[in-house]
């Protein structure tokens, strides 16, 4: 009788342990990441909303006008017309938050290429993990020496969609060495990437921003520069790199970054997130500069900072 008792009572303290850890009604949260959001028209957004102890079974997404954006299966917002509606998101206890969108036309695309420097390094695979949920390109202008050391890294900018850049073998100031070592780093540099992307750089960046006309036009593409300098590399400051980035970030600029800092990683990931809320397009470096119909043959040989053009 005394076992049967004490089997009792182990049962009902076990039972009272299980409910106690159980999820209740207060704890759930539906917090909205971004609550105003800019996409355009036939496109998509990534709805980054944060569910804490809750079902997403139970979650609803309506909005105050279809014909202009609605929700789709894969949790994105899709732009249907140019106009304003509200995302509101609810449960069986009523609204939780909402999102209000605003659907803007193709023609009024805002974009600006991200450039990540000195790469690659030990952050490159969070900053995949980061691009990749939030549907960003960027350029990542690699040393030579050093893609051997990240090789998964360097594979999955090419498999994703990022543009791979030449940022020569060893990050030499190509006006400071004899000119047959300024075209060596070149060469190497591009061989040394191609041998681990499987696919050559498509653009050129010399270190410091320095080069010759004769050293660009061996380099066989263009050289994209910059005219947005974050000076990540100085302050090493996340709070002040996202700052740089969001002030910089005027339609048509090229912003110069350098991936090797986790600063410089945590600073983009607060800038990414704030401007693709107002409908900033994140795009490669040559994506931006042929927007205007120019052809890629034709820049080679030039210093390029920024590619703005007129809207109509």
């Amino acid at each position: 009788m005394r076992t049967r008792l004490v089997y009792i009572l182990l049962s009902l303290a076990m039972l009272l342990i299980y409910v106690c850890f159980l999820p209740s009604d207060e704890a759930e949260a539906y917090t909205v990441e971004n609550k105003q959001v800019t996409i355009y028209e036939g496109e998509t957004y990534p709805m980054d909303f944060f569910v804490s102890d809750a079902d997403f079974m139970n979650l609803r997404l309506l909005s105050s006008d279809r014909s202009v954006s609605t929700p789709t299966k894969d949790g994105a917002l899709l732009g249907l017309k140019i106009g304003d509606c509200i995302i509101t998101i609810s449960d069986k206890k009523g609204t939780r938050d909402e999102i209000e969108v605003k659907v803007v036309s193709k023609e009024d695309i805002h974009m600006v290429a991200l450039t990540l420097d000195d790469g690659p390094g030990s952050h490159g695979m969070e900053l995949m993990d980061f691009f990749d949920s939030r549907n960003v390109k960027a350029t990542f202008f690699l040393i030579g020496a050093d893609v051997g050391n990240y090789p998964q890294s360097v594979q999955r900018m090419v498999d994703e969609g990022h543009e791979i850049g030449n940022h020569c073998m060893n990050h030499k100031q190509l006006t400071a060495v004899k000119k047959a070592r300024a075209l060596e780093e070149i060469e190497d540099g591009a061989k040394a990437i191609e041998d681990v992307a499987g696919v050559p750089p498509t653009v050129f960046r010399p270190p410091y921003g320095d080069s010759t006309e004769e050293q660009r036009i061996a380099a066989g593409m263009p050289t994209v520069l910059w005219n947005i300098d974050t000076l990540d590399w100085k302050y090493k400051d996340a709070d002040r790199v996202a700052k740089e980035i969001i002030n910089g970030a005027k339609d048509g600029n090229i912003i110069l970054v350098h991936e090797i800092y986790k600063t410089t990683v945590e600073g983009v990931k607060k800038a990414v997130d704030k401007l693709t809320a107002k409908g900033v397009r994140f795009v490669t470096a040559t994506t931006l500069l042929t927007r205007d119909g120019s052809k890629v043959e034709d820049l080679i040989g030039q210093r390029l900072f920024s590619k703005r053009i007129k809207k109509k």
